[in-house]
């Protein structure tokens, strides 16, 4: 467990720790997180990087950032499902109601391999079902993978793992196909 960790969101003053943390993606790094934020089908109109930048100023925080001290150790994305469109279309994680707005998702986990195992994920996920019901959430979801079914892979499994959510209070509420991603909620209110 990181001695020294605590987590805070990502607003314009911290874009530097997300930049620094998504130099260390591996090959999801062109991602910023912007990847279910994008259209199905349609060509993004600016550089994911710029996109990002302008989520980030805009507000509000599209997720949230880890720190061991003052180093920061790991991102979540979590925002309501409205904020999504490509979560939304995909055939295994299309919303189960029509509340885009008061369903939040956390939809992405970036720790990197130094600090894996260390508790960074459980940590953030905490904060981030937190995060969203304090802004309006009626229920959080994830859409991770099951890693009895589908192999892990650390750029496979960047929503998470289903063990990952249950232990969180989290419980399966849908499974389009069986090697799909599992949609999990949590809709106990804030812990």
């Amino acid at each position: 467990m990181a001695s020294n960790l605590t987590v805070a969101e990502l607003v314009s003053d911290r874009w530097p720790d997300f930049l620094a943390l998504n130099r260390q993606m591996g090959g999801n790094r062109g991602c910023y997180c912007m990847w279910w934020r994008e259209e199905r089908d349609r060509k993004p109109v600016q550089p994911r990087s710029a996109a990002a930048k302008q989520v980030v100023e805009h507000g509000p925080p599209p997720g949230l950032i880890a720190y061991d001290g003052d180093t920061p150790v790991g991102w979540c994305a979590v925002a309501p499902r409205a904020a999504y469109p490509r979560l939304n279309t995909a055939r295994g994680t299309r919303p189960l109601d029509d509340d885009l707005d008061r369903t939040w998702v956390v939809s992405c986990f970036f720790v990197p391999e130094q600090w894996r195992g260390r508790g960074v994920s459980r940590t953030l996920l905490a904060a981030a079902v937190d995060f969203a019901y304090r802004h309006g959430a009626a229920v959080v979801e994830g859409v991770p993978i099951d890693p009895d079914v589908v192999q892990r892979s650390p750029g496979g499994s960047y929503t998470g793992t289903l063990p990952l959510f249950l232990a969180a209070g989290f419980t399966e509420v849908a499974r389009p196909t069986p090697k799909s991603r599992v949609t999990v909620r949590h809709n106990d209110g804030p812990t």
